[in-house]
């Protein structure tokens, strides 16, 4: 075993607990007037070894994401919108790989998953997304529907 390797197989079941904890407080978060709201996301259960932290801000014509995600090609980033769920998924190789002997190994590699609830639906054919400096962002435009209108008052 190489040294090092021990922390990063430790931490496996710990960053898949501290997952699905953010999962049970993002369910929570949004309390409804007869409880939490139901969970909008599939309960998939995927090894993953971290989670990238991420960013969701809202305004009155669109839901942005941001994400962290260091050393990770986007191109190999699978970005998906099923309903109100948007999901990331990926892999972040290790920046060494063969005989190495690491000293100290902080640095998170490996799979991740996110499903992260939207507040609302969102026009699936105008999503954009680009990433930049280890940074994705996503444009969510709201569809027409749940975007905010002006009304004409009429004098009597």
């Amino acid at each position: 075993m190489r040294p090092g390797s021990w922390r990063r197989e430790f931490s496996v079941p710990l960053n898949a607990l501290q997952g699905e904890l953010n999962r049970l407080f993002a369910n929570y978060r949004n309390i409804g007037p007869l409880g939490p709201t139901p969970p909008t996301e599939a309960t998939e259960i995927e090894p993953v070894t971290w989670n990238p932290a991420v960013d969701l801000i809202e305004t009155p014509e669109e839901i942005t994401l941001w994400a962290d995600l260091p050393g990770v090609d986007p191109a190999s980033v699978d970005l998906a919108v099923t309903g109100r769920v948007l999901t990331l998924r990926g892999d972040k190789p290790p920046a060494e790989s063969g005989e190495v002997r690491g000293h100290t190994l902080e640095r998170l590699f490996g799979p991740f998953h996110r499903q992260i609830a939207l507040p609302c639906e969102v026009d699936i054919d105008g999503i954009q997304a680009e990433a930049r400096d280890g940074v994705l962002k996503v444009r969510l435009p709201k569809s027409e529907a749940v975007r905010p209108r002006s009304i004409p008052i009429r004098p009597s």
